[in-house]
């Protein structure tokens, strides 16, 4: 049985987010790994909708992104989101980056794709259902604007390792803000993640949250030195030595190399092995390896093989030598009175 909460949560995802129409294609894409209840209500709201959903199982394949291909019906998928108006992506081992993906976006300029790559119940609920969404508007461009505004910027890790990059004027800010209701790819809202000047990233980056994909949840941190935005050593415990065999299993430089950062703040997101949770976690910084969409690096990104996400935790972030997080702790003046109401329990009257 379909919780009355997770049913909630796919509806306000379907009706409001994606804004679905009547008779709308609405492609449903899982893995064997995936909840089968997300699969289940999000079916059902899309139905509610008056469109007419679609749900394709595939097994887990053993890669993700191009990695992927070699795993799962590549032709026949791409043709079917070729056809559809909304593709909800719920894959574990997701397709994001894949050669269907890419079919899709040159076929069918017009798809709505909403990535919730390893979505459970729990997690659309907390990250769909209970969230205040003209609070979250509010919070998310004035951040947008700060780091687009910003020429320099410092992160520090628990540790106090130090990484400091350069942002380039211009450059594309990915941040979602509640409206997938226009063609491309969409996310949850939470998180804003660009790609600065990767030759200027230099330093240690830290990782105590989690790594995606196949590692999840970090127990011992994993320390990353990175000089002109390219990997140099990974150090740590057996988390370390999977993570550094699985980058430099492709054989290709660009599986080396910084692909974007990330600042997370979703008050529902909680470290539990999701990496769409993962990196929305308050006051949490990501680093991506590999691959670079167009949307982040116009016009054409940069190819790899695969793309990994990873986390670090309660970072200490500065624009320009500015205190934004510390500690976790929010303590920019400009996003704290609206920092109490980002969520559901808090929401603007």
């Amino acid at each position: 049985m379909i919780g009355r909460d997770l049913q909630f949560a796919a509806e306000v995802l379907v009706r409001d987010l994606l804004q679905t129409q009547k008779d709308e294609i609405v492609a449903i894409t899982a893995d064997t790994a995936a909840d089968t209840s997300v699969i289940e209500a999000v079916g059902r709201a899309a139905a509610m909708a008056g469109a007419k959903p679609l749900a394709v199982l595939m097994p887990v394949p053993s890669g993700v992104s191009l990695a992927a291909d070699k795993d799962i019906q590549v032709e026949g998928l791409s043709r079917l989101l070729a056809h559809a108006d909304i593709w909800i992506e719920l894959n574990v081992k997701w397709l994001l980056y894949s050669t269907p993906f890419y079919e899709a976006k040159k076929a069918n300029p017009k798809l709505r794709h909403m990535c919730l790559t390893g979505t459970t119940a729990d997690t659309l609920i907390r990250c769909v259902g209970n969230v205040n969404y003209p609070a979250m508007r509010k919070f998310t461009v004035i951040l947008r604007d700060k780091i687009a505004h910003a020429e320099r910027v410092r992160m520090v890790s628990q540790e106090g390792d130090i990484l400091t990059f350069e942002n380039v004027p211009g450059r594309p800010i990915s941040c979602k803000l509640g409206d997938a209701s226009v063609p491309g790819t969409h996310l949850y809202m939470g998180q804003i993640g660009w790609t600065p000047e990767i030759e200027s990233v230099n330093g240690v980056i830290c990782l105590d949250g989690s790594v995606a994909p196949d590692i999840g949840v970090i127990a011992t941190p994993v320390k990353i030195r990175v000089e002109q935005g390219c990997i140099r050593s990974i150090a740590g415990g057996e988390e370390a030595k999977k993570y550094e065999a699985w980058l430099k299993s492709f054989g290709h430089p660009q599986m080396l190399r910084v692909s974007h950062a990330g600042i997370g703040f979703h008050p529902g997101a909680g470290v539990i092995g999701d990496i769409l949770l993962d990196q929305r976690v308050w006051g949490s910084t990501t680093w991506g390896f590999g691959s670079i969409g167009a949307g982040m690096l116009p016009p054409e990104g940069v190819y790899a093989p695969s793309h990994s996400d990873a986390v670090s935790l309660h970072t200490d972030i500065y624009l320009d030598d500015k205190a934004l997080w510390m500690h976790g702790t929010l303590v920019d003046e400009d996003l704290k009175e609206l920092s109490g109401r980002l969520t559901c329990a808090g929401q603007e009257v």
